[in-house]
Formats: structure tokens, sequence, C-alpha cells
């Protein structure tokens, strides 16, 4: 009663035949295969660049967002024909506080902003000069 039926062979199927070998194991890579154990992903680089053909000056920004898209640190700068750059600008932003330098002036302007009711917003703007602080420290 216990009689297994074999299954019969299609003709018409390509047969391999039985294979002796067993089937190459594959070894389980180490933890430490070229990815380190924390790892902190890159941030993205974002480079932007416009002409102005009217003035013939070339306007570039640099930005690169960081801790989770929180805040950005921005460069910006112009360019004429001859090469020059002018009006160059650092900057660190965040969704209510920002800092613009300007590297030529040496100066930066401080903007916060926050929200007191659904329908009341505070902003402030100041601008800090650092002259006296060049000033104190080159004597």
């Amino acid at each position: 009663m216990g009689d297994s039926i074999h299954p019969i062979p299609n003709p018409n199927s390509p047969q391999s035949p039985p294979s002796s070998l067993p089937p190459p194991a594959t070894a389980p890579l180490p933890p430490s295969s070229g990815r380190p154990f924390f790892s902190v992903p890159r941030p993205a680089i974002r480079v932007t660049s416009e002409f102005d053909s009217d003035s013939s000056v070339f306007f570039h920004k640099v930005s690169c967002r960081f801790f989770d898209r929180l805040a950005k640190i921005k460069l910006s700068f112009q360019n004429d024909h001859s090469g020059e750059i002018a009006f160059p600008q650092l900057g660190f932003l965040t969704k209510h506080f920002a800092v613009l330098y300007d590297l030529e002036s040496r100066n930066a302007l401080l903007r916060g902003s926050f929200d007191l009711a659904n329908f009341l917003q505070v902003r402030a703007t100041h601008d800090v000069k650092f002259s006296f602080l060049l000033h104190y420290f080159s004597e």
C-alpha cells in the first residue's frame, strides 16, 4: 500500500545530468567588510550657477544640508568677465535662525524668528560689525 509514485519525465524538456558535487558554500562576510560599524551618511552638496547677460556676471551658490536637513551652510559669490570674485558671503541657516557673514565687509547679519501663537510671529534682525574685534586682536 505504501508504494511511492515517481513522476514521469517529460521527453521535450532538457535534462541536466545529476550533479554529484554539493553547491558551493558561501561564507558570511565579516562585520568590518568595508562598512564601519557606525556610519553617518555624507551630506549632499548642491552647486548652482547663474549668468546675468545684462551685466555679464556669474552668480554662484554652494550649499550643503546637514543634521537631517535641519540646517544648511551656504557660500555665495559673484565673478565678472575678468574672473574676479566679488561679494562673497557665508551663511548658516535654520528654520528660525540665520547668520549671514559678509567676507569683504567683515560683518554679520543675524536673523531670528519665533511664533508666539498661530497668528503672531516675532522677527528680529541685527547687524554685527567685526571691525572692533580685528582691531583688538591685531595689537
